[in-house]
């Protein structure tokens, strides 16, 4: 019985590595592709073509 505290302890420990793994390598793919680098560069939002309105 006296394994059992060390291993949930060293599995919690595990998994909140794991989740600050995943955020550093989210945070770095989100800076690299989320938003341009440029920003001069148009939103894609104005690129899309919208459609005209019919005629009343």
């Amino acid at each position: 019985m006296d394994k059992t505290p060390k291993m949930a302890i060293r599995g919690m420990m595990l998994y909140v590595l794991a989740l600050l793994v995943l955020g550093v390598l989210a945070g770095a793919v989100y800076t690299i592709y989320g938003h341009p680098g440029d920003p001069s560069e148009r939103p894609a939002a104005e690129t899309i073509p919208q459609k005209a309105t019919p005629p009343q």
